[in-house]
């Protein structure tokens, strides 16, 4: 008897859900574009081991969704700095594209003219290899762009100075401020 009653209401429920099968549907999804084609800026860290510092950017996207980045600054250390050049990986949201996340990968170089007790010796360098994600906005009528992202070392290779202070100290949370041009 459950068999009876069960075909006839499959089959009326098939009928009803045709007119919604039959709406038409998108034959792709949109396009990302990127949001602008470069940017130049400064991201300034909060926090960590390092305390407050700022770095310069540029960026180029080289696609609609990756770009690279080159950051140079200074450290809050005294005689240090600091140079990486990230791939970042930045989606297009669907329901907006002027709030985009990004994920990254770099490497870069520091070096510093202080030894460990911080007094003045040879340059000395190491490489480093950084992680960051975050997210950024792009103002629709201003060539403005606004991100807040977390940058992190994954790995470090050095001699005794920054062996001793460690890479934590580029551990950092950042507020970027871009111009941006082009399209």
């Amino acid at each position: 008897m459950t068999n009876k009653l069960l075909l006839p209401l499959l089959g009326a429920m098939t009928l009803f859900a045709l007119p919604v099968l039959a709406q038409e549907t998108p034959a792709s999804t949109p396009q990302a574009v990127a949001p602008y084609k470069t940017a130049i800026g400064f991201r300034t860290s909060f926090g960590g081991s390092s305390g407050t510092h700022s770095d310069l950017r540029l960026k180029h996207f080289i696609k609609p969704e990756t770009a690279l980045e080159l950051q140079v600054g200074q450290l809050s250390y005294r005689d240090t700095y600091q140079a990486s050049l990230h791939y970042i990986w930045q989606p297009q949201l669907l329901s907006t594209s002027r709030l985009r996340p990004y994920a990254g990968i770099g490497i870069g170089a520091v070096g510093t003219t202080r030894n460990r007790l911080y007094e003045k010796q040879d340059l000395e360098m190491g490489a480093v290899v950084l992680g960051s994600v975050g997210i950024e906005y792009t103002f629709r009528k201003l060539p403005l762009s606004v991100s807040l992202d977390y940058r992190h070392t994954l790995l470090g290779l050095s001699t005794g100075t920054f062996q001793y202070r460690g890479y934590s100290s580029m551990n950092s949370v950042g507020l970027g401020l871009k111009y941006t041009f082009g399209k």
